[in-house]
């Protein structure tokens, strides 16, 4: 596979319907990867077969396209690397890095020292390793798990940089440790923070989260719901609120500000 500069993945979970805290974080995948002549895959992430919601992927593919956020290549399915995924798996028992135990396959985590990441928006996170369980890749009725099934791709698709919430912290250490033993080096981790409601709890597809549809069918404009979650916390320069695609992507609206602050001073100092 040719090398990309940037290669980023949206991999939401057929579990519910896409919903606003799910689509800022799909927004800030899109925007770093078109702005820098990327590519953005969607993955969707089924290794959760009990709980799929009929139709979600529909959903999920109609809500991104009314947003504007396209995609590169076909939508892909976990499920479909399942006999990679066993293959893996199997590979690292015969090198020592895992064992089976009920008919799972569970990996070796490191007992000693720490595991740490420089994560792109956090800092240095380190984790001790006497904290790591020894993870399940696969279970015993061959499905593999979704911390071995979601690094595993990340790796065989070639992905640069995986930005998603801050929930997925805790599972950063355990997925690193999984692409150290597949022999492959883990991609940049950028956490971004979480949307939370008024209780303070995180906005999730079962605790107060709003659909997509339900905000097209109340008669919101696309442009201007990007616009809001583009924004929604952080900001720019502290005077801009409106932003196009185009400038989201780019970057031209911080020189595009620049050149305004410059107007603006050259006129009181002539005036």
């Amino acid at each position: 596979m040719p090398s990309m500069s940037v290669r980023v993945r949206m991999a939401p979970s057929p579990t519910g319907f896409l919903h606003i805290g799910g689509v800022r974080t799909f927004l800030f995948n899109w925007l770093y990867a078109r702005g820098r002549g990327g590519e953005c895959l969607l993955r969707i992430e089924n290794t959760d077969t009990s709980r799929e919601v009929e139709e979600s992927v529909t959903q999920i593919e109609r809500s991104l396209r009314w947003l504007g956020i396209d995609w590169d290549g076909e939508t892909t399915f976990q499920l479909d690397r399942m006999e990679r995924a066993q293959e893996e798996a199997r590979r690292l028992v015969a090198e020592g890095s895992a064992y089976e135990d009920e008919g799972a396959i569970r990996i070796r985590m490191p007992e000693e020292g720490k595991t740490g990441w420089d994560d792109a928006i956090k800092g240095r996170i380190e984790v001790p390793n006497e904290e790591l369980e020894d993870l399940v890749l696969v279970r015993s009725d061959g499905r593999p798990t979704y911390n071995f099934a979601s690094p595993l791709e990340d790796w065989l698709d070639g992905i640069t940089h995986v930005i998603r919430g801050d929930d997925h912290v805790s599972n950063t250490p355990k997925q690193v440790n999984v692409l150290r033993a597949l022999g492959a080096d883990p991609p940049v981790y950028a956490h971004v923070p979480n949307v939370f409601e008024a209780d303070g709890r995180k906005l999730s597809k079962r605790h107060g989260a709003v659909s997509v549809d339900e905000f097209r069918e109340a008669g919101y404009v696309p442009e201007a719901l990007m616009n809001f979650l583009a924004l929604l916390g952080w900001a720019p320069d502290g005077e801009t609120t409106v932003m196009s695609a185009t400038s989201w992507s780019s970057g031209s609206h911080s020189s595009a500000s620049a050149r305004a602050r410059r107007r603006s001073t050259t006129r009181s100092s002539t005036g």
